[in-house]
């Protein structure tokens, strides 16, 4: 789905990386160069998702998701940081984005990640908020899985793995946990090759293996298929 998309960030460079690389996907993009600009044109314009900066002068990202929150602006938010800043995620989450890209991001991260967010507006659109009174089982069934985190392997071929960015009662998990999905599947997906699924995730192999160290993951045995999606 080609969609309108407004890309929120300071850095020149990267902003024209961005606008280029969306482009190329077929979706036409405006530039907002801080918080408080990305704000008014939220307010007076239509788009389908945001790609927002979360460290940016005057209104930071933050500031913009709460903001978006208070005012009832419900276009789908894809929250951009850098390794350093990945700390805020879980935060950014909780503010509403739903889905995120590490700086740098490439194509195809950026494809899947614009269409997450536009297969939660059109979600949100079709049930609203005011339907409290679904079950558990249907929240759980409506959830947006967050699907193709790493290149298929055969062409166009869609990857089986997929993961869920929400929780049974519809909150986002705690980052931790999705940063342990992502490397058990990427592992998975590339046989247990440590060097190419860090590659694949853009970081060293030493840091993989603190990471794993870190989130309990086992470094030697071999690492079975993994379904993560919500049942």
């Amino acid at each position: 789905m080609n969609a309108r998309v407004l890309v929120v960030e300071d850095d020149a460079v990267e902003a024209r990386r961005l606008l280029s690389a969306l482009g190329c996907l077929g979706h036409s993009c405006e530039l907002a160069e801080d918080g408080d600009a990305a704000l008014r044109r939220l307010l007076t314009e239509d788009f389908d998702a945001v790609l927002l900066d979360l460290v940016l002068p005057g209104l930071d990202g933050m500031g913009v998701l709460r903001a978006m929150q208070a005012r009832g602006i419900q276009v789908p938010v894809v929250a951009a940081v850098t390794h350093a800043g990945l700390d805020a995620v879980e935060s950014a989450l909780k503010a509403g984005a739903r889905d995120f890209v590490v700086k740098p991001a490439g194509a195809l991260r950026l494809k899947v990640a614009i269409a997450n967010a536009l297969a939660h507006g059109a979600l949100t659109r079709r049930e609203p908020l005011a339907a409290a009174s679904r079950s558990a089982h249907d929240c759980v069934r409506s959830q947006i899985k967050v699907v193709d985190f790493f290149e298929a392997q055969h062409g166009d071929e869609e990857p089986a793995s997929s993961l869920s960015l929400l929780d049974r009662s519809g909150h986002a998990r705690p980052l931790a946990q999705l940063e342990k999905d992502v490397i058990h599947a990427a592992l998975a997906l590339y046989g247990g090759r440590m060097s190419e699924a860090a590659r694949r995730l853009g970081i060293g192999r030493s840091t993989l293996y603190r990471r794993m160290g870190e989130l309990g993951l086992p470094m030697v045995e071999p690492v079975a298929p993994l379904s993560v999606a919500a049942e």
